[in-house]
């Protein structure tokens, strides 16, 4: 198919759309652009007739490695405010979140290497996760301190329970693939090589069910279990913006950069 996008790939097997980020050099960063189209792709996927299920993946080392921490730099070093560049991604990426939920069609997530920060939000906002056996989920917020957005903090509580959802937030703790598959965050693990062929293979599938009693089957689960997600997503964007503005934020993003620890202080 026709190519319309700078951050994405799009590319049709049958009845099956999917969707590539397409940044490997950035490790495929949420950023306004990357989150503006995936909002964009996923809309023009509802609105086909042809296509009956999708496939979410990464080009690359990463899935996605969460919010360009470049552009996070760089506002700072120019006086830029960080809550106004939070302000305007946390929001694309809360409606790239919701309408993943809401699009009416399976979406199948094929996670290569490294899910982190809001990227971990695009794998579990997927209905289905094929995860490579050496992809890793890394929470990373802490460490800039920074806190959950992209809906994590409801995914992941929901999916594991809160001790163990404490222990990844609050210790900055990574999962392996292994652990996530034990821990029910994922559905199956593959051969780094075989996952987009495995995710490809349920979503074909998928295609291939009835598509009017998948699309209810989909929203009363995303009614049962996540009800209260837009108003999770909405408390996120507002604490991130907050922490965004405090001075342990500028020390995160410094010492990440500086490649040492950081040294805290609020």
């Amino acid at each position: 198919m026709s190519q319309e996008f700078k951050t994405l790939l799009t590319s049709d097997q049958g009845a099956v759309r999917i969707i590539t980020f397409n940044r490997p050099d950035l490790l495929n960063p949420l950023d306004v652009e990357s989150g503006s189209e995936l909002i964009k792709a996923l809309d023009m996927a509802e609105k086909s007739q042809k296509i009956r299920a999708l496939v979410l993946t990464g080009k690359g080392k990463a899935f996605s490695a969460g919010g360009n921490v470049r552009l996070m730099a760089q506002g700072l070093s120019q006086g830029i405010r960080p809550s106004n560049f939070f302000r305007e991604v946390a929001v694309l990426l809360n409606q790239s979140i919701l309408a993943l939920r809401k699009l009416p069609k399976p979406v199948v997530c094929a996670m290569t290497g490294v899910a982190a920060g809001g990227g971990i939000g695009w794998a579990l906002a997927c209905d289905l996760v094929v995860a490579a056996e050496n992809s890793v989920f890394d929470p990373g917020y802490v460490r800039i301190a920074l806190t959950p957005d992209g809906g994590t903090s409801t995914f992941i509580t929901r999916l594991i329970g809160l001790k163990k959802a404490s222990e990844f937030f609050l210790l900055g703790k990574p999962m392996n693939a292994a652990k996530a598959l034990e821990l029910g965050v994922i559905n199956q693990t593959a051969k780094p090589d075989k996952v987009l062929e495995t995710a490809l293979a349920l979503a074909q599938k998928l295609a291939q069910g009835p598509a009017e009693a998948l699309a209810q089957t989909k929203r009363l689960l995303n009614q049962a279990n996540l009800g209260d997600l837009a108003e999770r997503l909405e408390d996120e964007r507002k604490t991130i913006e907050h922490q965004a503005d405090q001075p342990d934020f500028k020390e995160g993003i410094t010492a990440f950069f500086e490649k040492r620890k950081p040294i805290f202080k609020d």
